[in-house]
């Protein structure tokens, strides 16, 4: 009596937790990894800015300084492919495809200057904050915030109640 039971109480949890292991993933769960995907991403991106900022304020200029730089480019790249990486492997549904796809490309746009910054090999810490300070990190920046509020307003009309943090901040 004991293993019936036993087996009905695990038969009763595993359809209540899963159903049919060939239905592969469902639309929540896309959108609950995008939101968190996407509100991570914002967030460590903001924390790496304001991280930067502050050691910057209080390092002695020279070796220091240059240290500080290579470790957010480092950082920065790193988050970047990582946020590539988790957004290549959503699979949307065909209505969010598009506005998912450009977001996407948009952080792509952001690795890629990243890349070419850590990969250039500056001897100073000088080089480094002109080349960050292009008008084209500002405008990848940009892009990568419009990209992500057209992706919110795709979801909103989808019907799910996700937020994307495209501000940095969950609400």
């Amino acid at each position: 009596m004991r293993i019936r039971c036993a087996f009905a109480l695990l038969l009763v949890v595993a359809i209540a937790c899963g159903g049919n292991a060939d239905a592969g993933a469902n639309a929540g769960d896309y959108f609950t990894k995008l939101e968190r995907t996407s509100q991570t991403a914002h967030i460590q991106e903001r924390g790496l800015t304001r991280d930067l900022r502050i050691r910057l304020e209080n390092v002695p200029s020279g070796e220091d300084r240059m240290g500080v730089l290579t470790v957010y480019v480092d950082q920065s790249a790193r988050l970047y492919q990582d946020v590539v990486d988790a957004l290549q492997q959503l699979d949307p549904p065909r209505e969010l495809a598009s506005a998912q796809q450009a977001y996407l490309q948009a952080w792509k746009g952001q690795l890629d200057l990243f890349v070419v910054v850590r990969d250039a090999g500056f001897s100073n810490a000088a080089k480094i904050l002109d080349e960050l300070g292009r008008p084209v990190f500002r405008d990848a920046a940009k892009q990568t915030n419009t990209r992500c509020e057209d992706l919110q307003a795709a979801v909103d009309a989808s019907g799910s109640h996700v937020d994307l943090a495209c501000d940095g901040r969950p609400s």
